[in-house]
């Protein structure tokens, strides 16, 4: 994934050539890369490598290798004795001979967040705060279903790096727009919807919904955003506000 650098204007979390050297573009100032040669230098988004040092950002990552350097997503990467996470540096326990990325590492809105595992455990990555280890997760039958925040196992449901409570593995199916259902009961997220009924519940949230915006669905008798049971008149309020024209 690295790439040598070529970008020469700023773009908001990428590095740039400005005046014969390497700069970071931040959130709020555009660092400058000190010792650093653009000629050495590689990067992928906010992952960069040059030939004396790693980079997440303007930040150094102490003690990473650049010969082994390698970006798996945009949440992980690695070299050959550690793997690295864009919020908390090293995964002290990750085993970077075997560890694999289970999806793209991005979710819906942009931010860095995926799983992924070794040979030991599986880890979620929820882009704040430390990589977090999902206890009782079986390893070898992990997966990710692909959009960041839903997982399964032989044996569980997993949302958002927590386990889905009392979920049928065998009835569960994705909605989208994070609602799911089994047999029996609705969720949000990992969060079960009480009072839900599973077999009129439609999901509302227009397609082409802004990625942060708040979610909407419906049964036979109540109206919800997010996972939040509201009146109908403020419910069709909000769903005219997300299918008005820009």
């Amino acid at each position: 994934m690295l790439q040598p650098i070529t970008n020469t204007e700023p773009v908001d979390n990428e590095f740039f050539l400005r005046d014969g050297a390497v700069y970071f573009s931040g959130l709020y100032e555009n660092g400058l890369l000190k010792g650093v040669a653009p000629k050495n230098f590689c990067c992928w988004h906010y992952w960069g490598r040059s030939s004396t040092a790693c980079f997440l950002g303007g930040i150094r990552l102490r003690g990473a290798d650049p010969a082994s350097f390698r970006v798996l997503n945009y949440a992980y990467a690695m070299d050959k004795t550690a793997v690295y996470t864009t919020t908390s540096g090293r995964v002290p326990e990750a085993d970077p001979a075997i560890f694999q990325v289970l999806d793209n590492g991005r979710n819906d809105s942009g931010a860095p967040q995926g799983y992924a595992k070794d040979s030991r455990q599986v880890y979620f990555h929820n882009g704040d705060g430390r990589v977090k280890i999902i206890k009782g997760a079986e390893v070898s039958s992990f997966r990710s279903l692909g959009d960041t925040y839903f997982a399964r196992d032989d044996k569980r449901i997993y949302a958002y790096g927590k386990q889905l409570p009392k979920a049928d593995l065998a009835s569960w199916e994705l909605l989208g727009h994070w609602y799911s259902r089994d047999a029996r009961r609705v969720y949000y997220l990992n969060r079960e919807i009480k009072g839900a009924d599973r077999d009129s519940f439609t999901v509302c949230t227009p397609l082409d919904a802004p990625p942060l915006a708040d979610h909407l669905a419906r049964d036979k008798d109540h109206f919800y955003q997010n996972d939040e049971m509201i009146e109908e008149p403020l419910w069709l309020e909000r769903l005219h506000e997300m299918t008005q024209e820009p």
